[in-house]
């Protein structure tokens, strides 16, 4: 993820609060804006970017062919992966939507200034394919989020066939590379690492991750999966960057999950209007 909101914030948010706080995912039934508080922004958008990553690492390690732009692939796995199913009920996939279109809404770049060149979409065009999987996956559960987004009609019925290819391919490349039982140790080694953070407001991003254990959580799907001959291990690392951004490295066979990245993302929740979720009575 490399395309940055640019001049949003001069400072970091300190996110000792949101770490304060319970977490609990919205009701998938409630898909007002309202119903999506600052913790699930926060960890919902960084659970898609790491998932974004995953899909990178999946089309590296697996030969998975790309037609079209490997970053919307990569997208397309995260929003497959976050939507509604057995496991999830897709509110942190719409925590994920409220990111792009935030980060839409809030840049000060203008029209001539976006980057229409880049291996990335437009970051309003990213929010859009995410509601649009989410829709065409469970258009009864997804309606009210495809309302109030103003997804056309004639674009929510184009949706339904593009989420179920969508599934189909994912599906087709990832279910012969499952894992078997345990003890066949044929699923990948994950290896999860927090480096230590010198500034103040990273150390606070870091606490947060760890509390969530975001990157456990990612180590967890990735062994699901059987690793390549020669190719098995990927190795997960929370650290400070300089810079807001998250990567895979396919030398390195490495995700990696920059503190900054963390710090920006409540940054833009707080500039969008996102409330810590009340403590319970």
């Amino acid at each position: 993820m490399n395309r940055l909101l640019v001049g949003l914030l001069s400072c970091c948010l300190s996110l000792s609060v949101l770490a304060a706080e319970p977490f609990r995912l919205a009701p998938p039934q409630a898909m007002f804006r309202e119903s999506v508080h600052l913790q699930q922004f926060v960890r919902g958008t960084l659970r898609f970017v790491l998932l974004h990553e995953a899909g990178h690492g999946f089309v590296d390690l697996y030969d998975i062919p790309v037609l079209g732009r490997e970053e919307d692939a990569a997208d397309r796995f995260a929003t497959w992966w976050m939507g509604p199913s057995e496991s999830e009920d897709g509110g942190d996939a719409i925590a994920a939507v409220e990111w792009w279109l935030a980060l839409g809404e809030h840049s000060e770049l203008s029209r001539e200034q976006l980057a229409w060149w880049d291996e990335h979409g437009i970051d309003e065009q990213r929010g859009y394919q995410i509601i649009c999987l989410l829709y065409g996956t469970d258009p009864q559960t997804m309606g009210p989020l495809a309302g109030r987004t103003h997804l056309p009609e004639d674009r929510r019925e184009s949706c339904i066939p593009e989420a179920q290819q969508n599934d189909q391919s994912w599906r087709a490349y990832l279910s012969g590379n499952t894992a078997r039982a345990p003890m066949q140790l044929d699923g990948f080694l994950v290896p999860v690492k927090y480096q230590p953070a010198a500034s103040e407001a990273n150390q606070a991003a870091a606490s947060l991750v760890q509390e969530w254990q975001v990157l456990e959580e990612l180590a967890a799907m990735l062994k699901q999966f059987r690793f390549p001959e020669g190719e098995a291990m990927i190795r997960l690392v929370g650290r400070e960057c300089g810079t807001p951004n998250a990567y895979w490295s396919g030398d390195e066979h490495t995700i990696t999950l920059c503190y900054e990245l963390v710090n920006l993302v409540a940054d833009v929740g707080v500039a969008a209007g996102f409330k810590p979720e009340p403590e319970a009575p």
